[in-house]
């Protein structure tokens, strides 16, 4: 929320809490149907689908913000120098 102006940022919560829990709640349901339908194999599907997706996701934001500073990392303080 760094990035995100002060009266923009309750604006932007909201934003990323929906995308958050909108793909969650319909990734439950998809799950247990994969479970449901019995064995190994698609006992651990979601659980792969998952961390390829987490993956995925690590390696898009790394590429979009690596050059991207906080404002609070560019914050130079000056240091007094002793006479």
């Amino acid at each position: 929320m760094g990035l995100v102006p002060p009266e923009e940022r309750s604006q932007a919560s909201g934003v990323t809490a929906s995308l958050w829990r909108l793909p969650n709640s319909l990734s439950t349901s998809v799950g247990a149907y994969f479970m449901g339908l019995g064995g190994a194999l698609y006992l651990a599907l979601p659980f792969f689908l998952c961390t390829a997706l987490y993956l995925t996701s690590i390696g898009y934001f790394w590429s979009v913000f690596k050059g991207v500073r906080l404002p609070e990392e560019e914050l130079v303080v000056a240091v007094p120098t002793a006479t």
